[in-house]
């Protein structure tokens, strides 16, 4: 009967762990959708590459080529596999741990050692019954060969909470994974439409320089008969040279990002040295996206990777306290042995060699210094930063979003703007050039509007980039594909991560519900 008590005891101890459960952070966040266009569930299944929706095969393969060779990607993959086999080291320190041993010793026992009177000597037993008697200063053979167990008891939780903690660490590498990875395709989006736009404006210079030699080629005619004077050709000339000075810098900022999207796609410095060829194009063939989505503000914070990953540290740092505060209680450990041993290795495996042991142990702290409510302070202090830091990026999340939203309010109006500038000044460069030629207004009337036509063609340029890069920042900041699986995970694991939710409030009181546990 008492043997059982103190079984029940212990079974009951064993299923005690010390610290604090997990409870996600209370977040003011608003209860209003997002003003924009609600997508069907078949839309939002076909959104998880969300860039194919620009309907470009250049674009898709660079992305392509980045997911699978970006060194930010691998680098963080190696994190991962890090993580994943911490988890295996802390999941295996919860099970006992058994090994082999094989011992062979030839030794030299003194004529002073035990059982030896004055300087005379008594014949050593032989264990197992098969070896020789030495005597004093004599030596003597001992071999072994034993399996041996040694298992401590998470009485206090220690060891689940560091498996709690390893577990959350790799959640917390996968979804920084996810993260790097949005990142990524969201920058070979800005840069590719960066160099489409840069591209377009190239080629909107090069044609108005084009335009201009023929204009001062005509003019250099006319003032050699005296239709002009030195000074209309002159501005002539100087209207080509303004044009011409237009094009070293977008060349130079067409060549960084060309290297720019070198670097991401995983390209070897000689690669990166030698010219990228990417093929030519412009915005009239890319499609924009006119349904753009819509999140709930709770369901942002399920989605975005980068506030997936901080909730994961801040439960990895909520484990650490418990795994600090185990280490104020005493420790069990149970050993047991079973083996051989013999003075010949003959007799090694014989009915008489056998032996056995079992034993337990405990280890309590008695005066450390305070070395251990050291450690058990500042891993509550970095349960406090990490809640800090969760916090922090739930609200730069909703800035993004709210930005985002802006952006494509104001980049469409914008490009609506510069679009109908662009048809006034090209009308307007018309009708300058038809009352030139007959005499109605002087050159300066043209030359204006050539001006304010080629600085509006290059503003139009820009404003279709900011329209697509608008569009491309929307998706990023509501978390990229419509999907809530990590592609970093495990189902497993994606399991294991569904179990860490908040804590439910109940709708008579307003008071908590017990927190969920996270999975032993």
């Amino acid at each position: 009967m008492r043997n059982a008590l103190i079984l029940t005891a212990v079974i009951l101890l064993a299923g005690c762990t010390v610290g604090p459960d997990y409870e996600r952070p209370n977040v003011d966040l608003p209860k209003s959708a997002f003003d924009s266009t609600l997508l069907s569930a078949q839309q939002q299944k076909a959104l998880t590459a969300w860039w194919t929706r620009f309907d470009d095969p250049t674009l898709n393969k660079l992305i392509d080529q980045a997911l699978d060779s970006n060194l930010q990607i691998a680098l963080q993959f190696e994190r991962v596999r890090e993580a994943r086999a911490q988890l295996g080291y802390q999941n295996a320190n919860l099970y006992p741990s058994i090994s082999g041993q094989a011992q062979g010793m030839r030794q030299k026992s003194s004529g002073f050692s035990a059982g030896s009177s004055g300087g005379g000597s008594t014949p050593s037993s032989s264990a197992g019954g098969g070896g020789s008697a030495s005597g004093a200063g004599g030596r003597s053979n001992y071999y072994s060969v034993a399996a041996t167990l040694s298992y401590e008891l998470d009485v206090f939780g220690g060891l689940r909470r560091a498996s709690q903690q390893a577990r959350a660490q790799l959640l917390s590498s996968a979804y920084t994974q996810d993260s790097i990875r949005l990142t990524v395709v969201s920058d070979v989006v800005t840069n590719y439409m960066s160099l489409r736009a840069l591209q377009r404006q190239i080629r909107v210079t090069h044609d108005t320089i084009r335009t201009r030699e023929k204009g001062l080629h005509l003019d250099q005619q006319r003032y050699k008969y005296g239709a002009i004077d030195k000074l209309t050709l002159l501005q002539t000339k100087s209207l080509l040279q303004s044009a011409r000075a237009q094009l070293p810098p977008l060349e130079q900022q067409e060549s960084k990002l060309r290297t720019s999207l070198a670097i991401l796609t995983g390209k070897t410095p000689r690669q990166i040295l030698q010219h990228t060829e990417i093929p030519k194009g412009n915005f009239d063939g890319i499609k924009l996206p006119t349904d753009l989505p819509v999140v709930l503000p709770s369901l942002l914070v399920e989605r975005r990777p980068d506030i997936r990953a901080a909730e994961a540290s801040l439960i990895a740092a909520n484990a650490s306290v418990g795994v600090a505060k185990a280490r104020f209680f005493p420790t069990f450990n149970l050993s047991a042995m079973i083996g051989s041993q013999a003075l010949s290795v003959s007799n090694l495996f014989e009915p008489f060699s056998t032996a056995e042991s079992i034993g337990g142990s405990i280890t309590a702290p008695i005066l450390d210094f305070g070395r251990i409510n050291a450690q058990y302070r500042g891993a509550k202090a970095r349960k406090r930063e990490a809640i800090i830091q969760y916090r922090q990026t739930v609200r730069q999340a909703f800035k993004e979003v709210h930005d985002a939203l802006d952006e494509i309010k104001y980049s469409r109006e914008r490009l609506t703007a510069v679009q109908n500038q662009v048809d006034s000044y090209r009308e307007t460069l018309r009708l300058a050039k038809i009352r030139y030629e007959v005499g109605r207004t002087d050159f300066f009337s043209v030359l204006d509007a050539q001006r304010q036509l080629f600085s509006s063609q290059l503003n139009l340029a820009s404003a279709i980039r900011d329209r697509f890069t608008a569009t491309a920042n929307l998706y990023k900041a509501l978390g990229g594909g419509w999907t809530r699986d990590s592609d970093s995970l495990s189902p497993r694991l994606e399991a294991v991560a569904a179990k860490y939710q908040p804590a439910a409030k109940s709708p008579k009181d307003g008071k908590k519900a017990p927190a969920a546990k996270p999975a032993q």
